[in-house]
């Protein structure tokens, strides 16, 4: 039965069916030949779907599109500019800024990319900046959509393993944070090498301008992650809470938040979120099927035969889930593949939220390197730039991540500090 899904999901992805059909035609079949009833089809999914908490999920969607819909966006890269702007390869370093900033707030690397990559990626190439090069840093940082709290992989993980999504957002700000640091000196070390622009020279005036027009914004992900850290609310009002500070600074403050732009965030956040919520609900299928087979208990128990050193399973892991992440999407990795690793990694002293962030990293790994490779195949789209150009300099960019994942992987204090 392991063969028969393994092969029907991979030959269904490799003929180009959407991740979620995939994963519903590759569990309806596996129910078909093991005789089980597929009338239990729509209950699983329904179930699968139904949770509170994955309320958080289009909430934190609508937020990324309100913020994109109005001047957030133009007042945080004005911000990111005043601050690093300075620096040798300024623009670039923007743009990891300016991605730390969105990460606060949509929680999601695709629709990160999709919305940095329009304004970056032409201006720095107006300022001497490789094309490719531009859409490889692009690619790279919106994976920071995925670590830095509010992030929807680590509400699905919460989900799924009922672990403290609150925890879960607390644990990825540091992780966060170096992998944001890493792809700044990654951008140095290139600017040097390039001899790419500053973008502007350093001004207290014009830090202290862009600061006070970035207030209203920042507070967003200040009331979101500071409301969740000391227990006000719960990830899904504290969405709720964020779209609502979105909704009133677009209509009451920037004042540009027009009735044909919210439909347009509307119809966008419908369409986002029900691709999420398809592959939720066709991972529930599979992964009920997978427990009727018995396979997480056997694939756990071969896994846990081939080592008995933590350090050694530890990178085990890592390696599986960068495979995995490069063939399926990281929301059917989450419900599929997590209740299957997630015992064995308790098993040899791995805490769930540590674990949770390893996971989220990897899969910002797999959401860079194709075939599946999400991230970089929205830039791909929005900026016309061909995979392999973005990969000679996005290469790099991943082995930054891969160094942080190692890091975060055996310095379990780098996602616990809070603890």
């Amino acid at each position: 039965m392991t063969t028969f899904i393994v092969g029907s999901l991979l030959m269904l992805l490799a003929i180009g069916v959407p991740v979620g059909f995939g994963i519903m035609v590759t569990a309806a079949a596996s129910m078909w030949v093991s005789d089980i009833p597929l009338l239990t089809i729509p209950v699983q999914m329904f179930s699968g779907m139904n949770s509170f908490p994955l309320l958080a999920i289009p909430m934190f969607i609508l937020m990324g599109e309100l913020m994109s819909a109005t001047s957030i966006a133009e007042r945080l890269i004005q911000l990111a500019g005043a601050l690093v702007g300075w620096l040798r390869g300024g623009l670039s370093q923007v743009n990891v800024l300016t991605s730390m900033f969105m990460a606060e707030m949509s929680g999601s690397g695709v629709a990160d990319a999709a919305a940095v990559s329009k304004i970056f990626v032409p201006e720095m190439e107006k300022q001497g900046y490789p094309r490719a090069f531009a859409a490889a840093i692009t690619a790279s940082s919106a994976t920071l959509g995925i670590i830095i709290p509010p992030s929807i992989p680590a509400v699905l993980y919460g989900v799924t393993t009922n672990t403290s999504i609150r925890d879960l957002f607390i644990a990825g700000i540091v992780p966060g944070l170096i992998l944001g640091g890493g792809f700044m000196i990654a951008n140095y070390i290139f600017a040097r090498r390039g001899n790419y622009p500053v973008d502007s020279e350093f001004s207290v005036g014009k830090l202290g301008v862009t600061f006070k027009r970035a207030i209203v914004p920042l507070i967003i992900p200040i009331l979101v992650i500071g409301g969740l850290v000391v227990g006000y609310f719960t990830p899904t009002e504290a969405s709720a809470i964020g779209v609502f500070v979105a909704f009133v600074f677009g209509l009451a403050i920037s004042r540009d938040l027009t009735l044909k732009k919210l439909y347009v965030v509307f119809v966008t956040t419908a369409k986002q979120a029900s691709v999420v919520m398809m592959l939720v609900g066709g991972s529930a299928i599979l992964g009920q099927v997978l427990a009727n087979e018995r396979i997480p208990q056997e694939l756990a128990e071969g896994l846990g035969a081939l080592t008995d050193s933590p350090v050694v399973m530890i990178l085990l892991i890592n390696l599986l889930l960068i495979a995995l992440g490069m063939i399926l999407h990281a929301t059917a990795a989450i419900i599929i593949i997590v209740p299957i690793l997630l015992p064995l990694a308790v098993q040899f002293g791995i805490d769930p939220v540590h674990f949770g962030i390893i996971v989220c990293l990897n899969l910002g790994i797999g959401q860079q390197t194709p075939p599946v490779a999400s991230i970089v195949l929205t830039v791909c789209s929005v900026t016309g730039v061909k995979l392999e150009e973005i990969m000679r300099y996005n290469k790099w960019f991943i082995l930054v991540m891969f160094t942080v994942l190692m890091i975060v992987s055996y310095v379990p204090m780098t996602a616990l500090w809070f603890r």
